[in-house]
């Protein structure tokens, strides 16, 4: 039993460092002044060293091998512990570092190049990013596929194969589904000015009406909409456009559809090994389930419309 606890101490101090490393990103993205970003890049890849440095710590193999789960929790708790160990490992530590950084400058410089519609600007970058990704799967597939060690980080088990297989199946009525919609008239879109405030104002009673906790996250305005966290601090941000509400309101609907899956994990398990979110698959469906399915049904599109006339007043309806 004493292994399972100095195990669980010290892979919570871990989960936390990640946490913080993960803070960073949040505040990157949201409010860090434009000229920090190379100081930032360097402070998150400082600290992914000492994060892939705990992760592939000597002594987590010893408590692995005396560590005794108490109870179906505890089992899980090790199952996923060994499953990021055995990931880390294949990663040289230089490696682990360069990506956190790299990835941490190509950011703002995607950001800026968007702003500008620059792709140029952003090409060397993105090659840059894009060959130490290739270097990552190459190491953690071991002469596998590398497309398949990448998918495993976001959905464990699954395989480029098998996701071949599943929209193989889905194609034919995919394909109707799309001809059908592309073939009914275009949808009618609002006129007028709206906003940042009122926007975002309105964005925030829609997160407290899809159940956003408030006293666990935050909504901040980024380039790109995306959430961020876990446990106990789940932040979630979204976007302006003074001539598209629908931008801001459906995309705080998105982020709160990924919270609630990171809010709705018990709390117990905060930084933890299974303290976060298993499956993307499960996040992105959960988000688009509360955009499309709930945000864009009859009913509640009904009762927004009558929000967005009380909070903007009066605005125009035209064709698309």
């Amino acid at each position: 039993m004493s292994g399972f606890r100095d195990l669980m101490a010290f892979q919570r101090q871990t989960e936390a460092l990640a946490q913080v490393a993960g803070r960073l990103g949040w505040d990157q993205e949201t409010v860090m002044p434009e000229g920090a970003a190379a100081q930032r890049a360097e402070e998150i890849g400082a600290l992914e060293a000492v994060l892939h440095a705990r992760r592939t710590d000597a002594r987590i193999g010893v408590w692995l091998s005396r560590a005794k789960a108490p109870d179906a929790v505890g089992e899980a708790q090790l199952r996923q512990l060994r499953r990021q160990v055995q990931r880390a490992a294949k990663v040289p530590g230089r490696l682990a570092e360069e990506i956190a950084r790299a990835t941490s400058l190509a950011q703002g410089i995607w950001a800026e190049a968007r702003a500008r519609e620059d792709v140029a600007a952003f090409l060397p970058t993105l090659t840059e990013v894009v060959a130490l990704k290739r270097e990552e799967a190459a190491a953690l597939a071991g002469g596998g596929d590398p497309y398949d060690a990448l998918v495993d980080d976001h959905e464990p088990g699954m395989t480029g194969a098998a996701i071949a297989a599943m929209f193989s199946a889905m194609r034919p009525r995919l394909v109707a589904l799309r001809e059908k919609v592309l073939g009914a008239p275009a949808p009618k879109g609002v006129t007028g000015t709206f906003g940042q405030d009122a926007q975002l104002a309105l964005s925030r009673e829609l997160a407290t009406v899809f159940g956003y906790d408030w006293s666990r996250g935050r909504i901040d305005l980024a380039v790109h909409p995306f959430s961020s966290g876990s446990g106990h601090d789940v932040r979630i941000t979204t976007r302006v456009s003074d001539t598209d509400p629908f931008n801001c309101l459906y995309s705080t609907i998105h982020e709160v559809g990924h919270a609630a899956y990171e809010q709705g994990i018990d709390s117990g398990y905060a930084l933890t090994p299974i303290g976060q979110g298993a499956s993307m698959g499960v996040h992105e469906s959960q988000s688009r389930t509360y955009e499309n399915q709930l945000g864009r049904s009859r009913a509640f599109t009904g009762w927004l419309y009558g929000r967005m006339r009380e909070v903007f007043g009066e605005f125009g309806i035209a064709d698309a």
